[in-house]
C-alpha cells in the first residue's frame, strides 16, 4: 500500500535552474534595452562631474574673501580679549583661621572588674585599695550615781543577864531590830562585870558604809551568836558618820558617742592611709572610701564606776583608685568627636576638670570630667574660591571675615591687575590656609 505524503502548496524550485518555468521578461527589460539605459546614465554622470569641476575652478569673488577674513579676525580678537581678561588673570588668597572655644563633659564609670578601657561606652578599669586602721578613743563619762562613803559609828551598852562576868570579843556583830536591818561590829574586847544588870559600853562600827549606818537611838537590840542568851544590847544614842557621794559611771550613751567619734576619726584617717597606698597618677575619690568595723573593745562596762571610757577600734578601709591618664584620654576622645570636620585642636589650650557629684555604685565610681580647649576653625578652599570669585578685593576681604573668624585679615595678591575684581573663574584663584604662629596642630596620639 502506498504511504501518505504531504503535498507542498507551491511548486518546487530547482536549485540548479531556479528560473526554470518562469515566463519570459518583457521587451523593455531585455538586455539590449538595459544596456542602452545604463549607457545613458553613465554619460549623464560624467557631464555632471565636469560641470561641478568647472564651477569649483572658478575664483571666489574678492568681496567674499574680504568678508570672510574680517569675520575670522574679529573672532580671533574676541577670543584673545576674553582669554586676557578672564583666563589669564590669577589671584592668591592667604587666610589665617582663628580659634573657637569648645567644651564637652563626659560621664565616666570606673569599675575594678574591668581589665581594659572601653572608650566607646565610657567605661574605665579601676584598682581596689585596702588597708587596716587602728584607732583609740577616750571620753569622760557622763553618768552618775550615789556611792556610800564612810562607815557610821557609835556606842552600845551591854547588860549582863547572869551572875558571871561576860567577855565580848572584838568584832562581835550587833544589829538593829526595827526598820532596815543594819549590822555593826564591836571594836576591841569588852568585859561585862558579873551580876544581874551589870553594864559595859563598847564602840561599834557599821559593817557597810553609807548613810544606812546612821540609826536612831534604841534601835540596836540584837546580838549575833550565843552571847544573845547572856547579854542584852542597846544604843542609848544614835550612830553617825555614814555618808554618800556622787560618782561617775559609764552609760550606753557614752559608749555610742565614743564609738561614733572614734569611727569618724578612723574614717578620716582611712582616706589618708589609702591615698598613701595609691600609685602616682591615680585619683582616689573620697566618696569611694568605705569602712567596715572588724573589732571594737571598750575598757569599761555599762554602769561601771569610772571617770573616763576607753575604746580600741579596728577598721577595714576600702577605696577605688582611677588612673588620671585614662580619664583625660576618655575626655580627649569625646572632645575630638565634638570638633567639626577638618578642625584641629590646639594642644596648649586643652584643660581637664573633674566635676563634683561623684556617685558610688557598689565598688564602681561614676564621675564627670569636663574637657575644654580651642580648635582651629576649618576653612574649605573650594568654598573660599566660590565666595570671592568675581568680587572686588575689599568686598572679598569683608565676605571672608564675615563667613569665618580669622586670626588676621586675609591677604590677596593679583597677577596681573588688569581688572578691578578678582578672577571670575574660581579655578584661577589659589587659596592658602596657614596654621603657623600661635595656631599649633594637635599632635597628641
Amino acid at each position: 500500500a502506498s504511504g501518505w505524503r504531504l503535498q507542498p502548496l507551491l511548486p518546487l524550485v530547482d536549485p540548479k535552474q531556479p528560473d526554470a518555468g518562469l515566463p519570459d521578461a518583457p521587451h523593455w527589460r531585455r538586455g539590449d534595452v538595459m544596456q542602452r539605459i545604463r549607457g545613458a546614465n553613465v554619460r549623464r554622470t560624467r557631464q555632471q562631474r565636469i560641470q561641478a569641476e568647472e564651477r569649483y575652478r572658478q575664483p571666489t569673488p574678492l568681496w567674499v574673501r574680504w568678508l570672510w577674513n574680517a569675520f575670522a579676525g574679529l573672532l580671533m580678537v574676541i577670543f584673545l580679549a576674553g582669554f586676557t581678561l578672564y583666563v589669564l588673570p590669577a589671584a592668591t588668597v592667604t587666610v589665617t583661621p582663628g580659634r573657637e572655644p569648645i567644651s564637652v563633659s563626659v560621664r565616666l564609670i570606673a569599675d575594678p572588674a574591668l581589665d581594659a578601657p572601653d572608650f566607646n561606652r565610657n567605661r574605665l578599669p579601676a584598682r581596689l585599695l585596702e588597708t587596716n586602721i587602728v584607732e583609740q578613743g577616750t571620753q569622760a563619762t557622763t553618768g552618775s550615781r550615789q556611792k556610800a562613803s564612810g562607815n557610821a559609828g557609835g556606842r552600845v551598852t551591854f547588860t549582863n543577864q547572869g551572875p558571871d562576868s561576860v567577855t565580848v570579843p572584838d568584832g562581835t556583830v550587833v544589829s538593829t531590830v526595827t526598820g532596815t536591818l543594819v549590822r555593826f561590829r564591836t571594836r576591841g574586847d569588852v568585859t561585862v562585870p558579873g551580876g544581874l544588870g551589870q553594864r559595859a559600853d563598847a564602840v561599834i562600827e557599821a559593817l557597810d558604809p553609807g548613810i544606812e549606818g546612821n540609826v536612831l537611838p534604841n534601835t540596836i537590840g540584837n546580838i549575833s551568836g550565843a552571847l544573845r542568851f547572856r547579854l542584852n544590847v542597846t544604843n542609848p544614842q544614835g550612830t553617825g558618820g555614814g555618808g554618800a557621794a556622787l560618782v561617775n559611771v559609764v552609760t550606753q550613751e557614752d559608749r555610742d558617742q565614743l564609738l561614733a567619734e572614734t569611727t569618724a576619726r578612723a574614717e578620716g584617717d582611712a582616706y589618708q592611709a589609702l591615698q598613701e597606698s595609691a600609685d602616682p597618677g591615680e585619683w582616689l575619690p573620697e566618696e569611694s572610701v568605705l569602712t567596715y568595723v572588724i573589732a571594737q573593745a571598750f575598757g569599761q562596762f555599762n554602769d561601771e564606776e569610772s571617770d573616763e571610757l576607753t575604746l580600741d577600734l579596728r577598721l577595714l578601709a576600702q577605696g577605688t583608685a582611677v588612673e588620671d591618664a585614662l580619664s583625660t584620654q576618655a575626655a580627649l576622645t569625646e572632645l575630638r568627636r565634638a570638633i567639626p570636620d577638618m578642625g584641629r585642636l590646639v594642644t596648649d589650650s586643652i584643660t581637664y576638670r573633674r566635676e563634683p557629684g561623684v556617685v558610688t555604685v557598689g565598688r564602681s565610681v561614676e564621675y564627670t570630667v569636663t574637657a575644654s580647649a580651642e580648635y582651629v576653625i576649618p576653612i574649605d578652599a573650594a568654598e573660599v574660591r566660590d565666595l570671592i570669585a568675581g568680587t572686588r578685593p575689599a568686598d572679598a576681604i569683608a565676605a571672608l571675615q564675615q563667613r569665618w573668624q580669622l586670626e588676621r585679615p586675609p591677604e590677596i595678591y593679583r597677577d596681573p591687575e588688569l581688572l578691578p575684581t578678582l578672577p571670575t573663574l574660581p579655578n584661577r584663584i589659589q587659596v592658602r590656609v596657614e596654621y603657623e604662629g600661635a595656631l599649633e596642630e594637635d599632635t597628641t596620639p
